[in-house]
């Protein structure tokens, strides 16, 4: 059925909003307020009553609107959460450490943070002024949640301070609402940093709702909110519909429009309108928090024997975002500068990546960030004081048949942290098999910062690396609770220590005839340690260690060159130690600690 969204069906607040000063409204005066007249703010007359007589907004008393005042941040979240019906999350899943459970606005906040409308983290900040680009982008990420954006576009030369707007997110969701109609700027400025005003925001939600009303979307028993909106039938010969998804969601590929043996230095938009693809084609971003091409709305991308840089900071050379996936295939990524990532994947996004081959060069960069999926087969990575992978939350990553040469590692080559859903129950999922691996003796191989990670290490060829795994909690966020850290090593030789903060936990697990030569937990500084050695595979220790559960099903498996293992004698799966001291075979031994 058609969903129409009607004013009198969103719910009563003390605050509404508006964005864009601009109408085609005529000039006029309030029926309702007397200082929004034709002398004050009469460009949101119009809108204002009749938001007003739909329960939508009030004044502030002696018949006036005070249509200058500043909205604030958890006004703005209640209203958008009431008009798109977001689906109800928990604190234990989203949470901000400045939102009290007891304040009216704490499940709008709650719920936007859940559904990815709001992308702040820790703290939300509900009582400042919201500023105009903030509003904008959580307005466009509640339209494109529930089906209603349909193409996007990076067009802002309409606005004189568009180059203010640095990242790409910010360009699509600004562009894209101007484009719509609801947004139009204000003295042909944007004022991206500047407050709105009761007024504007008014005038937003007057168009927001119309433009609703006229172009509905096909969603269940009638609610506003929907995962994915078909494309328009102006599209709908471009495109093809798969249906058959296993998440029930509809992706859209389309071979007309790809964009073939061209060098581009803008930023390239696949959405399956101008663009569905790139083929022997060279995009070059060089501006900072820029993204070079961008996938976004579901679709799908097919990019071949193509080049695709980003130079700046903070910057992404390949951008999904919005249940996007890519199909990369014989294509260079290259991301440098501080923060910048080769492929960034963000929501339900997928990459699929075969014979790639990926540079990522400068602090903090990262071949792959992603929140998503991403599977990359027979690439290459060089990569230099950043990461091969980060994953974000519970994101799935897979690297096979690769070769990966790493020097100056910033913390991690392979890397779990939060990311925006900042789940505590989340654990990212890292496989990396038959791959060969040189690093400069300090590279990490696993690292994880207050997220868990669920690791599996098989029959790669390594060199030069320092520690097999290492982990930091934020000291800063003292209600984090660091990570829980779990590493298969399957069919693996390995030389690598194991090293854990005093928030996180780490389990190591040898199968399938692996042999790990390794200190592990040596100044006892971790929450837990359990290490698990099963039949076949060898534990060589390099020096003493302190171990919460040790397990090994043959005791001639263990060499401990004269060293002490400690374990926790209170720990009812080590009773089988009985508590005691134990020689072992190679000159050390067992010991309660």
């Amino acid at each position: 059925m058609k969903a129409k969204l009607t004013l009198s069906a969103v719910i009563a607040l003390a605050l509404a909003a508006g964005i864009g000063t601009s109408s085609v409204f005529a000039a006029n005066n309030s029926k309702y307020f007397v200082d929004v007249n034709e002398n004050s703010y009469a460009w949101a007359a119009d809108a204002i009553d009749s938001l007003f007589t739909s329960g939508v907004v009030k004044g502030v008393g002696d018949n006036k609107y005070a249509p200058e005042l500043p909205i604030e941040r958890g006004d703005f979240a209640v209203l958008l959460n009431n008009t798109f019906k977001f689906k109800e999350f928990n604190t234990y899943s989203v949470g901000y450490s400045d939102v009290s459970p007891e304040s009216y606005y704490y499940k709008a906040i709650i719920n936007a943070a859940g559904s990815g409308i709001i992308e702040d983290k820790y703290a939300y900040y509900p009582e400042d002024p919201i500023t105009r680009g903030a509003a904008m982008g959580m307005l466009y990420r509640s339209l494109d949640n529930a089906g209603f954006v349909k193409t996007i576009s990076t067009d802002l030369s309409m606005y004189s301070d568009a180059d203010e707007v640095l990242d790409t997110k910010s360009q699509i969701a600004l562009a894209t609402l101007t484009q719509m109609g609801i947004i139009s700027g204000n003295g042909g400025k944007i004022l991206y940093a500047d407050h709105m005003s009761r007024a504007e925001m008014a005038m937003v939600f007057y168009k927001t709702i119309e433009y609703m009303n006229t172009n509905p979307v096909s969603v269940d028993k009638a609610s506003v909110t929907k995962d994915y909106t078909k494309p328009s039938d102006s599209t709908a010969a471009a495109t093809t519909t798969d249906e058959t998804d296993t998440d029930n969601t509809e992706k859209t590929s389309s071979k007309a429009g790809t964009l073939k043996d061209q060098t581009v230095k803008s930023t390239v938009i696949i959405n399956g309108q101008e663009y569905s693809g790139l083929e022997n084609t060279v995009v070059r971003i060089s501006e900072n928090s820029k993204s070079a091409v961008v996938i976004a709305n579901k679709y799908a991308a097919d990019i071949s024997s193509s080049e695709v840089h980003a130079t700046g900071s903070s910057s992404n050379a390949l951008d999904l975002y919005s249940g996007a996936t890519a199909d990369v295939e014989d294509t260079v990524i290259y991301a440098s500068g501080e923060r910048s990532n080769g492929i960034h994947g963000s929501g339900n996004s997928t990459a699929n990546v075969t014979n790639a081959k990926f540079t990522a060069n400068g602090k903090k960069t990262a071949a792959v960030r992603t929140s998503g999926e991403a599977e990359i087969k027979d690439s290459t990575f060089e990569i230099t004081n950043g990461a091969a992978v980060i994953a974000e939350d519970a994101a799935e990553v897979k690297v096979e048949n690769s070769i990966i040469t790493a020097t100056n590692i910033g913390d991690g080559l392979f890397c779990s942290v939060v990311g925006p859903d900042d789940n505590p129950n989340d654990a990212a999922e890292i496989t990396v098999k038959d791959c060969d691996i040189t690093g400069d003796r300090k590279t990490v191989l696993f690292f994880a910062n207050n997220n868990g990670l669920n690791a599996r290490l098989e029959h790669c060829n390594i060199t030069k690396v320092g520690q097999l795994v290492n982990s930091s909690s934020d000291i800063a966020a003292k209600d984090k609770e660091g990570s829980v850290i779990e590493i298969d090593l399957v069919d693996q030789e390995l030389e690598a220590d194991a090293i854990c903060d005093n928030k996180s936990k780490i389990i190591i697990n040898l199968k399938n005839g692996s042999r790990l030569t390794a200190s592990i937990n040596e100044i006892n500084l971790a929450d837990y340690v359990e290490v698990n050695v099963e039949e076949g595979c060898t534990l060589e220790l390099t020096t003493d260690c302190y171990i919460d559960v040790f397990k090994y099903e043959d005791a001639q498996d263990v060499h401990e060159n004269g060293r002490t293992i400690y374990y926790d004698g209170d720990n009812s799966r080590n009773d089988w130690l009985f508590n005691d001291d134990y020689p072992l075979s190679y000159g050390g031994q067992l010991s309660p600690q």
